[in-house]
């Protein structure tokens, strides 16, 4: 059996009970918590799950001391992050093994998005289930990444409490967790300085605008290469840089495009504050991120993992407090089922190919293990298969049938 396709399955099903519920809203509360439940217990209790493993596993093992991390961050197996392996250190420090480091991993991940989605009003399992939809990668594989996800969202969360020393706290361990975690903060933080610097939102949109055009219009892949030979990082880090930014295309038209939804964006939020003002700024620094990004698929892909919790959070707010104060938006019942009925239709869609995907591998890394396969199989058996299996996949069917599309 699959168990992506399970999480998945479950997840969509959950979502799709808030629109069975719509008249009973404490009915339908009390689901999205069983969801959440249900859906994060499926993430925890993977155990030796997927590819990723095969330097995961390694990794944790031998994971140096926090002098040597400290001292030598160059030196760290994989080319992984010192954030990340001061974690690991901490975990094996507390006699926690691999999978009990990502069980707490994924129940702290899903703490964090509890507290965030509890700004929703309504339809809250419909968001949960969005969300795994579009970032099971991250929860289930990516385990740097997911840490540097959960940081963020607490310098978000900080930010919005006025708690700016826990929040430059967060800032820095998204950084140091995984190298993307630079791409969403610092945009971020410059908002804010920007906004400090007391300079108005008509001022600040002018300044994106011509950030827009001048991406539209410049050879940004070249001047990105190029830039890089200047920067004082370790070469590990300079190539996966390279790697990502090499893959870019140059049709940048969409800078357009997207440079006459941010006005649209601005003149919204100008006009009609969000109460819960900034996750709507955030949400539109994700924007703004993915715009810029748009022709790296690999940077693209792993940069709105960050933003992606709290721009289903800010759209979600912006439908419902304009439901709540009764502002007429021409066809916008219409256009919210349409919406609605498309996103479950695209669920079900990505759901159908990630088990066909799953099918056609010889080394089947998708199917389940769970920690319950430990009451009738041997410990280290069960590791051993689930090791040989991750790394035949990518000897086999990652190298040689270019199935990186089901990871990344």
């Amino acid at each position: 059996m699959n168990l992506l396709t399970l999480i998945l399955t479950v997840a969509i099903a959950f979502g799709i009970t808030d629109f069975l519920t719509e008249r009973y809203p404490r009915l339908q509360r009390d689901i999205f918590y069983i969801a959440w439940f249900v859906v994060a217990g499926l993430f925890a209790v993977k155990y030796y799950y997927g590819p990723d493993i095969w330097s995961y596993v390694p990794f944790y093992e031998t994971v140096p001391s926090y002098t040597s991390i400290i001292t030598h961050p160059e030196d760290l197996r994989f080319g992984f992050e010192p954030g990340f392996a001061l974690f690991c250190r901490f975990m094996k420090d507390c006699g926690f093994s691999f999978y009990w480091m990502t069980c707490i991993l994924s129940c702290v991940y899903f703490i964090v998005i509890l507290a965030l989605f509890r700004k929703i009003d309504r339809k809250r399992a419909f968001a949960l289930a969005i969300l795994v939809s579009l970032d099971y990668n991250v929860i289930c594989y990516e385990l740097r990444q997911c840490l540097a996800v959960v940081f963020f969202l607490l310098m978000a969360l900080a930010v919005e409490r006025k708690h700016y020393l826990w929040a430059a706290l967060c800032a820095f361990l998204t950084i140091i967790c995984h190298k993307s975690g630079l791409f969403a903060v610092v945009p971020t933080l410059a908002y804010f300085v920007i906004s400090n610097a007391r300079m108005s939102m008509h001022t600040i949109s002018q300044l994106l605008l011509v950030l827009l055009v001048i991406a539209f219009l410049l050879p940004v892949t070249q001047l990105s290469l190029g830039f890089l030979d200047h920067l004082p990082f370790s070469e590990s880090v300079l190539y996966s840089i390279r790697h990502h930014l090499s893959l870019g295309r140059q049709v940048q038209v969409v800078f357009l495009i997207y440079a006459l939804t941010l006005v649209c964006i601005v003149h919204y939020t100008q006009y009609c504050k969000s109460r819960n003002e900034i996750i709507a700024i955030i949400a539109t620094i994700g924007i703004l991120c993915i715009v810029i990004l748009y022709q790296y698929y690999y940077l693209l892909n792993r940069v709105r993992s960050y933003f992606t919790p709290v721009l289903i959070v800010y759209i979600f707010r912006l439908i419902q407090d304009a439901e709540g104060r009764e502002i007429h938006i021409p066809y916008g019942k219409l256009l919210k089922q349409t919406t609605s009925f498309f996103l479950i239709l695209y669920m079900i869609h990505s759901t159908i190919a990630i088990n066909k995907g799953g099918m056609v591998l010889k080394n089947k890394v998708n199917d389940a293990c769970t920690v319950f396969d430990l009451i009738n199989q041997d410990k280290g058996a069960l590791q051993r298969r689930q090791m040989m299996k991750a790394r035949k996949f990518w000897e086999e069917d990652y190298m040689q049938h270019e199935t990186n599309k089901i990871h990344h």
